[in-house]
């Protein structure tokens, strides 16, 4: 393969990517969730990408809608020919997962991530729900504009234990299950080759599984991201 040759980022590049960036901020709907920020192309062996992120957490307040900015680092760590590991801290929770590669073409790359994170929400639901146990897979699809552009769609399944404080204590009274289909658009746009801007937003649609149908929620984030030969 020939080496990777990317465009110039230009100030209209940098003003298009940054204002799609603060349009999914300001847009996102719902309660407290948080952007993944991922592609469909697995991190190389021998390589670990290193990310930094601001997302945005929309949540209920009374009967109005109230958004905090949440700063995120990520991480992922290539473990094979087609897949890699890795996960995101925030100030809230750790997520973990690995990323799969199916299939790849020229111009596109299909991939699956499991994942796995636990989460303190003490935000939504008047409190009531601050543990967050979430389990679930996305499926991700990048589509390759040009060498610099790519555009990911995602599609999610995540189940959710949420609960009070009293679940450490073995009283699960107030506890609830939730499955939450979603989906998400992405666009990232690579300035170096180990240097990408990314910017995400998605919305799930959360089903207690006793109570049925509640409000959607929305996320958003913007990343970037570096990559980096791993010390032997």
């Amino acid at each position: 393969m020939g080496a990777l040759r990317v465009a110039a980022m230009t100030p209209r590049h940098a003003m298009r990517a940054f204002g799609l960036g603060g349009l999914l901020l300001l847009a996102a709907p719902g309660c407290m969730s948080g952007a993944r920020n991922l592609g469909a192309a697995t991190t190389p062996a021998g390589t670990t990408d290193v990310g930094v992120s601001l997302n945005t957490l929309a949540f209920e307040r009374g009967r109005e809608r109230a958004y905090l900015p949440n700063p995120e680092l990520t991480f992922r760590r290539g473990a094979g020919e087609n897949w890699d590991w890795g996960g995101r801290l925030t100030l809230l929770g750790l997520e973990l997962g690995t990323r799969h590669r199916l299939a790849e073409q020229s111009a596109w790359t299909l991939s699956v991530a499991p994942s796995a994170g636990v989460w303190y929400v003490p935000v939504t639901n008047n409190s009531t729900e601050p543990v967050n146990l979430r389990l679930g897979a996305q499926a991700l699809l990048d589509y390759r504009l040009s060498r610099a552009w790519t555009v990911t769609g995602g599609v999610s399944m995540m189940g959710t234990f949420a609960g009070p404080l009293t679940v450490f204590q073995g009283r699960f009274n107030g506890t609830h299950l939730l499955a939450s289909p979603g989906g998400s658009l992405g666009i990232g746009f690579r300035l170096r080759p180990n240097l990408e801007l990314r910017a995400e937003g998605g919305l799930e649609l959360p089903l207690d599984l006793r109570e049925g149908r509640r409000q959607p929620t929305g996320y958003a984030g913007l990343t970037l991201r570096w990559r980096r030969a791993d010390v032997r």
